[in-house]
């Protein structure tokens, strides 16, 4: 029984991962606010959270209970190899990241005309959640560095972006329309950080699982952790400037008294 949940989690979790990848690419190119760019924006929405959730619940079971997860008979925390641990947490993080930007890219489309509605409870629990993941990880990644060094830069990395991140999103809740279409670039940066959310999961670890390897071995094997981020973090910056320009609210538009173009 314990193990056909555990296969119906797993199930579940790559099913559902599989969709959001594809369904990720469509809102990215079809015409903003057209039907085909809200339709598969909704199937990406749900599709990121029944992803978070499921690895969430999986993640809590490894380490709250790893005796049933992992069917080794008793076993403690302290028996699993830290290599093991850092991969649990990182898919731990991952889900609270891809949680908090779903929550984040449609908040700022459904309060878009409520701006003081943007910081529901939701967002501010999820946002703490990252924080203390973030510290966490960070913490964990310091201590095995010290010791052993290797792979442990990567929890290292990821938890201090973690805590960047929440430093910004913060910023953005004391004041959620600094410009008009400030909504408009804080959904992009939500569904983009969500969407390296599933690349970066997908290429570290589903593809191992897929194909009982990593995507890139040897010198380059950290490419796939990083690939995501620069990509989706290049791309939005561009996408931001674009629209920037678009909406009249690049700084030197500001500057000089440029009439913003709002968009519905």
């Amino acid at each position: 029984m314990v193990e056909a949940i555990r296969e119906l989690l797993v199930v579940l979790h790559v099913s559902t991962g599989f969709v959001g990848l594809a369904a990720f690419w469509i809102p990215a190119f079809a015409r903003k606010g057209g039907r085909l760019h809200v339709a598969a924006g909704r199937v990406f929405g749900v599709c990121a959270y029944v992803v978070a959730l499921s690895a969430l619940g999986s993640v809590s079971w490894a380490l709250l209970h790893p005796t049933s997860w992992w069917g080794r008979g008793p076993v403690s925390l302290a028996d699993i190899p830290a290599g093991e641990i850092m991969v649990i947490a990182i898919l731990g993080f991952l889900a609270i990241v891809v949680l908090g930007s779903v929550e984040t890219g449609l908040r700022a489309m459904t309060t878009r005309r409520r701006p003081e509605d943007f910081a529901g409870w939701r967002l501010r629990l999820v946002g703490l959640a990252q924080a203390a993941a973030s510290l966490a990880l960070l913490a964990f990644g310091l201590f095995h560095v010290v010791r052993t060094g290797g792979i442990f830069w990567i929890p290292v990395a990821l938890g201090a972006a973690g805590i960047a991140g929440y430093i910004g999103d913060r910023r953005f809740l004391a004041d959620p329309r600094p410009t008009p279409m400030a909504w408009w670039y804080k959904h992009m940066e939500g569904m983009i950080g969500c969407g390296i959310g599933f690349h970066t999961a997908f290429l570290v670890f589903g593809w191992q699982r897929l194909f009982g390897g990593g995507l890139i071995e040897g010198a380059w094997w950290f490419l796939p952790w990083i690939l995501p981020t620069a990509i989706g973090a290049t791309a939005l910056r561009v996408w931001t400037r674009y629209y920037q320009r678009r909406f009249g609210e690049l700084p030197a538009q500001i500057a000089h008294g440029a009439p913003a173009r709002a968009a519905d």
